[in-house]
């Protein structure tokens, strides 16, 4: 499970906030963004919540999609 830090408001609506989070490497990820967050330091995703992603090359092999 990745540590919640703090919450910080939305620049454009500060009623909604988002998640600061820890990511594995030592970084403070922001997750701004409801789809996906990479850290800087190390390139791993987390969803908006915080939750950690799959590495993108995964993604959509249950559909048979492909980033072609």
């Amino acid at each position: 499970m990745t540590a919640i830090i703090r919450y910080e408001p939305k620049a454009r609506n500060p009623a909604f906030s988002y998640p600061v989070i820890r990511c594995s490497c030592g970084c403070a990820v922001h997750c701004e963004d409801g789809w996906a967050n990479a850290c800087d330091r190390c390139g791993t995703e987390f969803n908006g919540s915080g939750q950690r992603l799959a590495p993108r090359a995964f993604w959509g092999e249950e559909t048979g999609e492909s980033f072609a």
